[in-house]
């Protein structure tokens, strides 16, 4: 991230403290691309099955915002760390909800229109934000189409390579971080790592992203 960005970042910040919500939709816009990933990373087919990503980015949208009076600016990726862990929390209540509380249902499955016992329906919706001229839309279409294009090809990698590639790139964590997480060393996580990187290379190449 250039100086410019982590101005930006601090701007906002402050903007948002100050009251001022387009500023905190122009800040979690400029990230939404890499939530929407993660949060599809983060699900499992069984709530695929139930509810859509967009969905739990909603809600994950509305978290933010209600306890954005919590958050501290301390560096640039520090608004983007504190969302991952309301990722990990949203992931974990929509998962109960839909699961734990099925099994008290008759049906055996909840009605895809019910919403978590927290869910908040008043505010713009991801999707007009994303359409809107806050969001600067070319600038978010380019993103989006690139991460939609990752998506794909990291389906296509070994469940080990996909996990490393996952928290050292889009979750952003250390080498030190990511091994805490694996169980293993971060000579083990960078080689990992490497390799996962070639394979990912050589499948965006197999898919005509690189010339």
């Amino acid at each position: 991230m250039t100086d410019h960005d982590q101005t930006n970042t601090q701007q906002l910040v402050k903007r948002i403290h100050g009251g001022d919500e387009s500023a905190f939709n122009l800040l979690f816009m400029r990230y939404y691309p890499r939530i929407k990933l993660l949060v599809k990373l983060h699900m499992l087919e069984k709530l695929k099955a139930q509810v859509e990503a967009d969905d739990i980015v909603q809600e994950i949208y509305f978290e933010v915002y209600r306890n954005f009076h919590k958050f501290e600016y301390r560096d640039p990726d520090s608004f983007y760390k504190w969302v991952i862990t309301v990722i990990g929390w949203k992931i974990k209540d929509f998962d109960k909800y839909y699961f734990k509380t099925a099994k008290r249902q008759t049906a055996g499955v909840l009605s895809l229109n019910q919403k978590p016992p927290d869910s908040t329906e008043n505010g713009p919706a991801i999707g007009d934000m994303v359409e809107g001229h806050d969001a600067s839309p070319s600038q978010i279409v380019m993103q989006r189409e690139g991460y939609q294009m990752l998506e794909r090809a990291l389906t296509r990698l070994p469940a080990h390579f996909r996990q490393v590639i996952q928290l050292r790139q889009i979750e952003e964590r250390s080498a030190r971080e990511t091994a805490e997480a694996l169980g293993t060393n971060a000579n083990a996580v960078n080689v990992l790592y490497h390799r996962a990187q070639q394979r990912l290379h050589e499948i965006l190449r197999e898919m005509s992203w690189f010339k």
